[in-house]
């Protein structure tokens, strides 16, 4: 389980540049920092609930950090790289089925010519594990990517090189929507969905999971996410 610090909640005004957004936060707008790369576009709508993260370093030029939307009575958590973090956790704490007993977790993994998230070891060995925050769905699928990913189709590249020496390779996809399917998507990036296809015919393994996020203590806890759907 993942705890947050102090979460504050506002309304979504709009976002710009990418990595801002305005947020009426007690009656006052303000600009927080909005850590996803990736289109949002089933995400970002005017009016919508939001949570924001307070820094305390007066180095930072912005002081919010924006977490979450509130997205048909669902908090969808769209702090990309804090989803790092809530894995590691859910690893450590048993809360990954596929991944549990880990006597070892080492995250930001250097491997050939980039990084992997996880470096771990269990009973059954040593693995690589990549996340990805998938904030994309329809009335069916969670999917990944919202954007095209050249970085993302690198990932797929590296983990298949580990596997040939000796690392069981995971993709583990973090559902923001509760939904009973995944899939790539195949009509936003067609190049990384036959990429994940294509690894996952030669041993990639891939891992659902769905957070389940308590506003009001903070915590943040992994379930089980939808089936993974292949193209191929």
């Amino acid at each position: 389980m993942y705890r947050y610090p102090k979460l504050l909640r506002g309304k979504f005004i709009k976002r710009y540049k990418r990595f801002f957004a305005d947020v009426l936060l007690e009656g006052e707008v303000v600009t927080a920092h909005n850590p996803n790369t990736g289109t949002m576009k089933c995400i970002v709508q005017e009016g919508r609930d939001v949570i924001l993260s307070v820094s305390d370093n007066p180095n930072r030029k912005l002081k919010y950090t924006l977490e979450g939307f509130l997205v048909d009575g669902k908090w969808v958590l769209t702090n990309t790289i804090l989803m790092n973090s809530v894995v590691k956790r859910g690893i450590l704490d048993n809360e990954v089925e596929e991944l549990k007993d880990c006597t070892f977790l080492k995250s930001e993994y250097k491997f050939g010519d980039g990084r992997i998230d996880f470096y771990g070891e269990r009973a059954g060995g040593r693995f690589l594990a990549e996340v990805k925050n998938a904030t994309l769905f329809d009335d069916e699928y969670c999917m990944f990517p919202d954007a095209v990913t050249e970085r993302g189709r690198k990932h797929i590249g590296l983990l298949l090189d580990a596997m040939e020496q000796g690392y069981t390779p995971y993709m583990v996809y973090v559902c923001q929507i509760d939904r009973p399917l995944f899939r790539a998507a195949h009509e936003i990036d067609p190049k990384y969905s036959e990429a994940l296809d294509d690894a996952c015919g030669k041993g990639l393994n891939v891992i659902t999971v769905m957070t389940d996020f308590d506003i009001g203590k903070g915590e943040v806890r992994l379930a089980k996410g939808g089936v993974f759907r292949a193209d191929r």
